[in-house]
């Protein structure tokens, strides 16, 4: 298993189209990752269902919370081992 309180430390730089700078931990770079891929996942899963946008009725914080608790430690894992990041 992947230790992540040592990726807490560990920086990233990341910069934007219009070259603007910052910087964030790799933690919290796979935390907003894995949130990304749920949102999207939940978004794939109300096309399927015709549920629409304007509906809440799919809204389970705690489930996503789940999810990104769960996920993260892998996503940490496919984000430091990618030669193109480190």
């Amino acid at each position: 298993m992947i230790d992540c309180d040592k990726y807490k430390q560990k920086k990233i730089k990341l910069t934007t189209s219009g070259d603007e700078k910052s910087e964030m931990s790799y933690y919290e770079m796979s935390r907003w990752m894995s949130l990304i891929e749920g949102v999207e996942f939940v978004d794939k899963k109300c096309k399927q269902l015709n549920i629409p946008d304007s509906s809440n009725s799919w809204i389970k914080p705690n489930a996503l919370q789940k999810y990104l608790d769960e996920r993260t430690p892998s996503m940490l894992f496919e984000i430091t081992n990618d030669d193109t990041i480190c």
